[in-house]
């Protein structure tokens, strides 16, 4: 028999064999939350194809154990559309949101509270990374059940760093001056024209929010206001500037990215350096194997800790929900340790179909992380093997964004993202383009509160 199947078919096929419980280490004890009475849930905006198979396999194994509630999920969902919902009284049992927005939702009183359902359900805060937990907190309740983690750090190209007279073992990346003398000894051109850029710290993708924490500055004060403008994040950001600079400009960065393809730039040597999330460890292992390279953490300028920001997802259920109870039934199954690592085994077996290496998936419950290294995850080669046990590491000392606990969240990403970029592109000083940023906010907050 090929080993080379169609995409469709091997995950067709994982996905099938994730969910025969009867068969799978895996199993679940369908009557350890007792619901079998009939009931229908609508769940918004989260995807369950085939082709997803740590979702499709999981949620057929919800159909499986719970025969009598009828799940009815819609891929997707705009603001305006849940707005309507809200105003008109319909709404779905279930929301798949990014954990940002989970202060703007429960700010305008769109979700309901979940501390009494985590205590019925055995959910205890301790059982998630605390970066995770406290994403989903707004005033001091849970709003959201976090699922899946993105968490940031740097990639190296080992050739490179050798090439500049560096290595991974010696590069300390607290030392940001001179992370910006090794990133201008690390670019290359062919005559006029970048082959490669040296270090993007991705502070225009937003990687400042990180950066600017990392630097001792901090958006918002005790009292909720925002503080873009603070000293320490006006240095991250001119630091950011310098960086760019040294390797030539905001302007040469910008038109050798747009000629990158599909986040493949690192595994294609396209850049020797770079700020990206655990995500991309995938990427590297399907385009470049062979790569020689390190995952290393971002440190604070200075010294101390791994640290990044993380982003991620979380389910929530509106206050207005037609069965809550059968919502709580649902997400209390999504976050079982064997429920994801049906999912998670349903992945595997897809890429071995695929000949594909198999990277475990950041769950935001250490326990389910572990258990996915512990028994599926099989060596690739040194540097995937210690990006797989780094992961958990940094995100037991990783931050949340400041945004997730303002109920404006998405608009302050939006307004630190064009603050970076217009201060990259030297369209206003960094202190000009936070003043502004912060002046904006302000003004968000103030038109959310009258």
């Amino acid at each position: 028999m090929s080993k080379r199947v169609s995409r469709r078919t091997a995950l067709a096929g994982a996905a099938a064999a994730g969910i025969a419980l009867r068969h799978s280490s895996f199993a679940q004890d369908a009557s350890s939350v007792a619901f079998d009475r009939d009931a229908k849930i609508t769940s918004w905006g989260f995807g369950v194809e085939e082709t997803n198979p740590m979702a499709f396999a999981r949620v057929e194994a919800f159909k499986k154990a719970y025969p009598s509630v009828e799940l009815t999920v819609v891929p997707e969902f705009d603001e305006q559309k849940l707005l309507t919902g809200v105003a008109s009284g319909n709404v779905p049992d279930l929301l798949w949101i990014d954990r940002g927005a989970t202060g703007t939702w429960a700010a305008r009183d769109v979700l309901m509270p979940l501390d009494d359902f985590f205590g019925s359900a055995g959910i205890d805060a301790s059982q998630f990374y605390d970066v995770a937990i406290n994403d989903v907190l707004y005033q001091d309740h849970h709003y959201g059940l976090p699922q899946f983690m993105v968490v940031q750090a740097i990639y190296a190209n080992d050739q490179a760093l050798s090439d500049a007279g560096s290595d991974a073992a010696s590069l300390d990346t607290s030392n940001w001056d001179g992370l910006t003398t090794l990133a201008q000894s690390l670019v290359q051109k062919n005559g006029d024209q970048l082959s490669r850029w040296g270090f993007d710290h991705k502070m225009q993708a937003g990687a400042l929010w990180a950066w600017g924490l990392g630097n001792g500055g901090s958006f918002v004060d005790g009292d909720g206001k925002p503080t873009f403008n603070d000293p320490k994040i006006v240095e991250a950001l001119d630091w950011g500037i310098a960086n760019y600079d040294a390797q030539g400009g905001f302007t040469d960065y910008s038109s050798f990215a747009s000629t990158w393809q599909g986040d493949e730039q690192f595994a294609r040597q396209q850049v020797a350096m770079t700020v990206y999330e655990s995500w991309m460890l995938g990427i590297v292992a399907r385009v470049a194997p062979d790569l020689a390279f390190h995952v290393l953490p971002m440190r604070p300028k200075g010294g101390g800790d791994p640290f990044s920001t993380v982003s991620g997802n979380a389910w929530a259920i509106p206050k207005d929900a037609g069965d809550a109870e059968a919502a709580q039934v649902f997400i209390e199954f999504m976050n079982r340790d064997d429920t994801w690592m049906i999912g998670a085994q349903a992945v595997k077996d897809g890429k071995v179909q695929s000949n594909q290496p198999y990277i475990p998936t950041l769950t935001g419950k250490p326990s389910a992380d572990q258990l996915q290294i512990d028994q599926l995850y099989e060596s690739i080669a040194q540097p995937f093997d210690d990006a797989v046990k780094l992961f958990p590491e940094i995100l037991k000392t990783s931050q949340v964004r400041p945004i997730s606990a303002s109920p404006i969240g998405q608009q302050l990403d939006d307004i630190i993202k064009e603050a970076a970029q217009s201060a990259l592109r030297k369209e206003k000083s960094a202190e000009d383009a936070l003043n502004d940023a912060n002046g904006k906010a302000e003004d968000a907050l103030s038109e959310f509160s009258s």
